[in-house]
């Protein structure tokens, strides 16, 4: 996180490097680790709909980054919820980015144009 109100930032990880802690005793690669631009995107959620539209957890952060990237290529974003997450209709807004496909534990649900 690059902090409130911006895009997550990606970076290179292996096992054994040294991690940074952050807010709320989060580990993450150090700064000096090169920039990443994922083709694919996992998504938390609270709930979703079948259009692609989810409930996050208020930050905004996933809308963001996923806005920067599909600007620079095609990006596949995966929500990753529980089979009782999914609702009828989620509300949105025009900045709220779509997922393409939810993955829950009785299988993959690709997600449908509105």
């Amino acid at each position: 996180m690059e902090g409130k109100g911006k895009p997550l930032v990606f970076r290179a990880w292996a096992p054994g490097d040294e991690m940074g802690k952050v807010q709320w005793g989060i580990a993450e690669p150090l700064p000096d680790k090169p920039v990443l631009e994922p083709d694919v995107v996992l998504v938390p959620l609270l709930a979703f709909d079948s259009a692609g539209y989810r409930l996050g957890y208020g930050g905004g952060f996933y809308d963001r980054t996923l806005d920067r990237l599909r600007a620079i290529k095609p990006v596949i974003a995966v929500g990753i919820a529980y089979d009782e997450l999914k609702v009828d209709a989620v509300p949105h807004q025009s900045y709220d980015e779509r997922l393409d496909w939810v993955l829950t534990p009785s299988g993959p649900l690709r997600c449908l144009e509105p």
